[in-house]
């Protein structure tokens, strides 16, 4: 892992479909901004894990699975208090940065977002599940 390398981003199907969604509705012109930066942002993942938007979770062979925030484009709210939160696998043998999820707190429907999210990655990544 060097932390010069640019990733390949790329949108999980279930992300694109039951959250991001949800993102385009609510923040209509701004989200394709908003998008926009969060892309640049995972390109450089490895520069991202020095701030404190970005943390480590798992690892496993060539892969992690990171946490960032985000906040929308024009707000006037820190990321941490927008509560907008990305989970992306990355793999360093292909340079691919997946988002796996993106939602905000309003998605979670437990008490623990930890356990929230890992249960809605289980129950829809077969490629990663075991790793939990």
């Amino acid at each position: 892992m060097s932390i010069s390398n640019n990733y390949n981003v790329i949108v999980g199907e279930y992300a694109r479909r039951h959250f991001m969604k949800r993102f385009e509705k609510k923040y209509k012109w701004v989200w394709n901004q908003t998008f926009s930066v969060i892309e640049n942002m995972l390109i450089r993942i490895n520069w991202l894990l020095l701030s404190t938007k970005a943390e480590e979770i798992h690892k496993f062979e060539n892969c992690r699975i990171i946490k960032c925030e985000f906040k929308i484009v024009w707000s006037n709210c820190s990321a941490k208090t927008w509560w907008n939160r990305i989970i992306v696998s990355v793999n360093d043998e292909t340079n691919e940065c997946k988002i796996l999820l993106i939602y905000s707190k309003t998605d979670v429907d437990w008490n623990h977002e930890t356990s929230w999210w890992e249960q809605e990655i289980i129950n829809n990544y077969e490629e990663i599940k075991n790793y939990f």
